[in-house]
């Protein structure tokens, strides 16, 4: 392909241009490139540090809880007698302590019930001994709604949190979480000789507690900590359920969808396989309940160390997002000015110095577009162009008097040639016209050789059948005079047999006319489709039966009669019923049908469809079929097809096939209520010589 041409202005400023646009291409690029590491960067140390301050007022909060026992133990070990002997009044001061230190449960526990305690409530096993023995522990544990309901059959009832389906998180069946995440700490009591005499279990259930998830929030993402839009959230999970959050949700009332926040929804796949799965830290972006975060998870552990949970602290993906595309779009509109201003400089400066040049290219091109009396005049530079300009004109002059001396001889040379372009044209078509129709001759001549050889052989064949035909025939008669009244009971037999006599003849004289189209003789019968078909049907009944062929029949009630012979009407089909049951090569199927046609003139006929269900044919055998002497069969001859569209088409019809291999073949045979007796050989023969000029 021809590539278009550019000016030479064109390709200065292209390479003026580009290696400004490449270089402020590759400095968009490497902006993007950089802001974008380091926003991302930026963005995941970020909530990286705001992860470990959840992590660490998480701690906190257990720290100074058990102070708070702590400090309560301490006091009370000076008292003594107090400890030793007013049970009931430890437990007011619990109560009181449990109160005002913001305690969801306080209790007072006897060492003496360590073991019972542990064995009924699982979630202490392993650590009341432990205090029991003058140690401390405080952190995360997980009790279930029956354990909690002992404590406080309030706090059961407060824990209880409804899982909600969410977006992205893994299938699960579960639709209430009674189970309840808590900080919680343990401390024992000792005497004034540090014997351990009481244990205090003490504990705040974070299921649905705003204050802390709050609090750590206003913390981390205090005023200006995001852009504006931005949104900083916190969560706890109980394994995969948030039990308190920040995070909004979509939830509905009694007027529509209201925002509340996303406590019972789960956290997403994705992460939970890192994290539950893998016990890892995630630093990414997540997409959590409705929206992507930039997002910091990590797993809880209990007392025991038992992973429990995941804390999660992360905000809003989209401010930054589109801050940073803010960003790139100032950047890119600012280098896209800088890039048109240079272009336009270096545009102004390129018409200054192409103008001459311009000026001889639009003479140029105007003598080129035929008119020859442009010329390029006087420039004004005062360089070589002027010279150039001069030079220029005087050959145009001097090539516009040659043009016009050749242009003279050319219209003399073009009429000369017209004359004889015509002459020969006019021979060539008359050639290709007799090209065409020796062509044609050529194949019905080479047909017509293989059908006389085929009437030399029909005709010894006919006398040998004629004459044991004649004697079948006589026997029959003086078989039926013979036989007298009692030949009523074979009645039908002997006319069938009589009837298939003259059924062999009436085929040998169909083979022998087919040999010899000149000496036809056409014998017209008024005929019942329908019944000639079922008549055709009855013939083979014995051979399809014997294969095991069933022949679907449909006969149509609105096809009339048509003129034929009857005959060679039922030579057709029968050679047509027997090919297809041949093609199916054991059982099987064919449909035999009937159907109003019409021809191409409208006129009104039959058509006769035998369709089967066997191997079908290629493209290339199916253009061979109607040729005389062609098969592919082994016991085959090869005119069956031939010889049965010769007697359709002797009265103005036609056969038709449509096959595909692997899935059967259907033929039609078409049939005109009048028939219309043609003989295209003899008028193609007789077309052919008198084009080539041997008969008149």
């Amino acid at each position: 392909m021809k590539l278009p041409r550019r000016s030479v202005k064109g390709k200065l400023l292209t390479l003026t241009l580009l290696p400004i646009l490449l270089t402020l291409a590759a400095l968009l690029a490497l902006t993007a490139y950089w802001t974008t590491t380091y926003t991302d960067r930026h963005l995941y140390m970020k909530v990286a540090a705001d992860l470990a301050v959840a992590r660490s007022t998480l701690d906190l909060m257990q720290e100074r809880q058990l102070e708070r026992l702590v400090q309560m133990s301490n006091a009370w070990r000076f008292h003594d007698e107090l400890v030793q002997r007013d049970r009931q009044r430890l437990e007011s001061l619990v109560e009181v302590i449990r109160q005002r230190h913001g305690f969801d449960f306080l209790r007072l526990l006897d060492v003496a019930d360590v073991p019972e305690l542990e064995r009924d409530q699982p979630s202490l096993f392993g650590l009341l001994s432990g205090v029991a023995r003058g140690g401390s522990f405080s952190g995360l544990s997980v009790i279930s709604a029956a354990e909690l309901a002992e404590l406080d059959e309030g706090l059961a009832e407060r824990a209880k949190i409804q899982v909600l389906p969410t977006p992205r998180a893994r299938p699960s069946v579960k639709r209430i979480e009674d189970r309840a995440m808590l900080v919680r700490s343990l401390h024992p009591i000792t005497n004034t000789e540090g014997e351990v005499l009481f244990l205090l279990d003490g504990g705040v259930m974070l299921n649905h507690n705003l204050v802390f998830v709050d609090a750590i929030r206003d913390l981390v993402y205090g005023s200006g900590a995001l852009p504006d839009g931005g949104l900083g959230t916190v969560t706890l999970f109980l394994d995969d359920t948030r039990i308190t959050t920040n995070v909004p949700g979509l939830g509905f009332d009694g007027h529509g969808p209201v925002i509340e926040r996303a406590i019972g929804t789960r956290i997403s796949q994705e992460v939970g396989d890192r994290v539950l799965g893998d016990q890892a830290v995630w630093l990414d972006r997540a997409f959590v309940v409705n929206d992507w975060f930039i997002s910091g998870y990590e797993p809880l552990y209990d007392l025991r160390g038992d992973l429990i949970g995941v804390l999660y602290a992360g905000f809003s993906e989209g401010p930054f997002f589109a801050q940073y595309l803010k960003t790139l779009s100032e950047l890119g509109i600012t280098l896209l000015l800088v890039l048109l201003i240079s272009a336009l400089l270096v545009w102004r400066g390129a018409n200054r110095l192409f103008a001459p040049v311009k000026q001889i290219h639009d003479s140029v091109m105007a003598v080129r577009a035929g008119q020859q009396q442009a010329r390029i005049g006087p420039l004004d530079t005062g360089d070589e162009m002027t010279d150039l300009a001069h030079q220029f004109d005087a050959m145009l002059d001097e090539l516009d008097a040659r043009q016009q001396r050749i242009q003279a001889a050319a219209e003399e040379l073009e009429r000369k040639v017209e004359e004889r372009t015509l002459s020969l044209q006019q021979k060539t078509r008359d050639l290709q016209e007799h090209i065409e129709l020796l062509k044609a001759t050529r194949a019905q001549l080479f047909t017509k050789e293989k059908l006389a050889v085929l009437g030399e052989l029909t005709a010894g064949i006919a006398h040998e059948i004629n004459n044991p035909a004649a004697v079948i025939l006589g026997h029959m008669d003086l078989l039926q005079a013979e036989l007298g009244p009692s030949a009523v009971v074979v009645q039908e037999e002997i006319d069938t047999v009589i009837e298939q006599v003259y059924r062999i003849r009436a085929i040998i004289n169909n083979l022998l006319q087919y040999s010899r189209p000149g000496q036809m003789v056409d014998q017209l019968q008024t005929l019942e489709v329908n019944r000639v078909v079922r008549d055709t049907l009855a013939l083979v009944r014995h051979a399809l039966d014997k294969q095991g062929v069933e022949v679907e029949q449909q006969y149509d009630r609105a096809v009339g009669k048509v003129q034929g012979n009857r005959q060679q009407l039922q030579q057709v089909l029968v050679n047509l019923l027997l090919n297809g049951a041949h093609a199916l090569a054991g059982p099987g199927r064919m449909q035999l049908s009937t159907h109003p046609w019409q021809t191409a003139e409208g006129l009104p006929g039959v058509e006769i469809r035998v369709c089967d269900e066997g191997k079908g044919m290629t493209e290339a055998v199916l253009a061979r079929i109607f040729e005389p002497f062609f098969t592919t069969r082994e016991a085959g001859n090869g005119l069956g097809l031939s010889v049965s569209r010769s007697l359709i088409r002797r009265y103005g019809g036609d056969i038709g096939v449509e096959s595909e291999a692997g899935k059967g073949s259907c033929f039609s045979v078409y049939l005109p209520e009048t028939a219309s007796i043609n003989d295209e050989d003899e008028a193609t023969m007789r077309q052919l010589l008198s084009g080539l000029g041997v008969v008149g």
